[in-house]
């Protein structure tokens, strides 16, 4: 059995073993009303050769920066390729939209869903923080973030939906999508408030106080959160996945999220305090729910509680959803918790083993050899293989989170030799990533578990995103060592 690349290492440390977060769920948390786990005690005087395997080799290497930086730009070209823009000449699509992935056959994922386009959003606002990006690509980041809330306002007025704001996915065109699928998808309005949200921080700060556009951005994050408030308790709601029916963690964590900002941004405009307290207390009421999604006899984090339709084959409820919702959503408090971190480490454990391509332990990259941690999927049973259901596949996004998952432990670890292996540790799996992805920077959905080779569809955008973010978080851990 080889050294599992560091979550293993981290459970152990972090007392993540199952006998040491049986009582978990009782204070996993910290205060339940601010639904935060329980946070872990990381002191920096831990001496990290004693802790750990001598035999860790260091996955960071010339060629491997190199391949970062060539995928960050590939990356970003590509986010904005799917992006249409008022400025471009849009075809069939509609300024603002962002498709999953321009592929329309095999499978056809020309669509423009709520929940991905959110999450792309929120990665290109965390673009504009970069000091060195062109003033000209600025301008054009803002040009599209404009359409992208004109598209919002858009879907926001269509009538006529069978499922409201919580449809989870709209022909790229702007056109409603009418045919079968998993409905509602109720993450998805938490996340585009949180993505306007977000931009609307950032027009707040370029405003010199005026604070107009701020209010008419608001005016849409409250459509969407004013809906939250009245679904969040729904049974039968669909996950992210869109496979499973229930109540589900990463949504709620979405929502939770989305109200609480909400909030604080109707004290910030001084709108009328009695829109901030509803948002407070559904908030409030989510986070009494969420420490219910702690298995104790399994020792992790559950994916969806109160099953009430979908796939019937996902027994263990172990599911990378969990990792995203505790990036996408969560404090550092709960991306810290030894209850996420026993999380990823069974996922990474399950995987490890699932796949043949996880067999290979190292990888060349312009001639060097470099260590690669596991490929990661979805859930053990997951028989999606991108077109079909011959059996699921590593994701190129879910391994790319785990990545960022160690980047940002790092972060909050501070400078010394543990938050160091951190790093090593996530280069790692970036190095799987780079093994993974098409030799000129094409990204797919899935790696093909026996081949290696890229499966589904093609240039998607949340891998794209993914890796960004990953990437950032690297830089943002480096430079807390210095």
């Amino acid at each position: 059995m080889r050294w599992n690349c560091g979550v293993a290492t981290l459970a152990w440390v972090f007392g993540a073993a199952a006998a040491v977060l049986t009582p978990m769920r009782q204070h996993m948390f910290g205060d339940v009303a601010a639904a935060e786990m329980h946070a872990l005690d990381m002191p920096n005087a831990w001496n990290a050769e004693a802790l750990f395997p001598a035999n860790i080799h260091r996955a960071a290497t010339q060629a491997l920066e190199s391949w970062i930086t060539a995928q960050d730009a590939f990356s970003r070209k590509h986010i904005l390729n799917n992006f249409a823009s008022s400025s471009d000449g849009n075809g069939d699509a509609r300024a603002g939209a962002i498709c999953a992935s321009p592929s329309r056959k095999h499978p056809d994922y020309y669509y423009a869903w709520t929940r991905d386009s959110a999450l792309v959003v929120l990665e290109v606002i965390a673009w504009l923080d970069n000091n060195k990006l062109d003033y000209m690509l600025k301008d054009e980041l803002k040009q599209r973030l404009d359409d992208y809330v004109e598209f919002t306002r858009h879907l926001q007025g269509l009538k006529n939906l069978k499922y409201g704001l919580g449809e989870a996915k709209f022909h790229m065109d702007g056109t409603a999508f009418r045919a079968p699928w998993c409905n509602a998808q109720t993450d998805g309005p938490a996340l585009r408030a949180r993505a306007i949200l977000a931009y609307t921080q950032h027009v707040i700060k370029q405003a010199n106080g005026d604070t107009t556009r701020a209010h008419e951005l608001f005016a849409l994050v409250r459509t969407d959160l004013d809906y939250v408030t009245k679904v969040w308790m729904h049974l039968g709601n669909c996950d992210i996945w869109e496979e499973s029916r229930g109540m589900h963690f990463y949504t709620l964590l979405a929502q939770k999220t989305a109200l609480e900002e909400g909030a604080r941004m109707a004290h910030t405009l001084d709108v009328d305090n009695s829109v901030a307290h509803v948002y407070e207390r559904a908030a409030q009421e989510i986070a009494h729910k969420l420490p219910e999604f702690w298995d104790v006899d399994h020792g992790y984090i559950v994916a969806t509680l109160n099953k009430t339709g979908g796939i019937q084959t996902k027994n263990s409820n172990l599911d990378a959803q969990v990792l995203l919702a505790a990036l996408h959503h969560g404090t550092p408090k709960l991306l810290t918790s030894r209850a996420v971190a026993a999380t990823v480490n069974r996922l990474v454990h399950v995987f490890d083993r699932l796949y043949v391509v996880n067999h290979v332990q190292r990888t060349k990259i312009d001639g060097q050899w470099v260590d690669v941690a596991a490929a990661v999927g979805r859930y053990p049973e997951d028989v999606y293989d991108g077109d079909g259901s011959r059996g699921g596949n590593p994701w190129s996004l879910l391994t790319s989170s785990v990545a960022e998952y160690h980047y940002r432990l790092a972060v909050h670890m501070g400078n010394g030799p543990l938050a160091q292996y951190l790093v090593q540790v996530g280069d790692t799996y970036m190095a799987r990533v780079a093994r993974h992805t098409d030799a000129d920077h094409t990204m797919r959905e899935q790696w093909d578990k026996s081949s290696g080779y890229g499966r589904g569809a093609v240039h998607l955008t949340w891998s794209y995103a993914a890796h960004t973010s990953a990437s950032r978080w690297r830089n943002l851990a480096i430079a807390s060592l210095d």
